[in-house]
């Protein structure tokens, strides 16, 4: 994928941190959406652009179109993280908060670990652009749950949105 377009480091940086900045600068927009719609369509919204980049993404075929392509799933992580920990902050009871938050790092972090070992294993069977397939069916199985889960919540009470 390189095609001479310069040093594969220099490359691999910038594709690395495209998410992280496309995040930075959508997810304060984002935040004063969800605020508006509510945290649930926001999350539904951000399964459904998480899906749209992800998969298109296994077709790449330059280091520029996956670094577009990786900045564009960071718009779509604008969309869950603050809706996200708006949920969490407005479902749990005060008393609890802070371990809650906790666990929301902690099972970041174990993704963090875990989706790259993962990635090996699926790169291993399909190859590198299978990575980014599979991922968008878990996006879909995990919208799903998501869907499900807090439908439940939200008939019981227990999530106001």
């Amino acid at each position: 994928m390189n095609h001479g377009a310069g040093s594969t480091t220099f490359l691999a940086g910038v594709v690395a941190a495209m998410p992280g900045i496309a995040t930075m600068i959508a997810a304060p927009r984002f935040g004063r959406i969800g605020d508006r719609i509510g945290t649930h369509r926001m999350i539904m919204i951000g399964f459904v652009l998480a899906f749209i980049f992800m998969l298109p993404t296994g077709f790449v075929t330059t280091v520029w179109q996956l670094a577009i392509m990786r900045f564009m799933i960071g718009i779509s992580d604008a969309t869950m993280l603050p809706a996200v920990q708006t949920m969490l902050t407005k479902s749990t009871p005060r008393e609890i908060t802070s371990r809650i938050f906790a666990y929301n790092q902690s099972f970041q972090s174990l993704g963090a670990v875990a989706g790259p070992m993962l990635g090996t294993v699926i790169a291993s069977v399909l190859d590198y652009n299978g990575i980014f397939i599979f991922s968008a069916f878990l996006i879909v199985l995990n919208a799903i749950l998501f869907f499900i889960r807090t439908r439940f919540l939200r008939a019981g009470g227990s999530l106001d949105d």
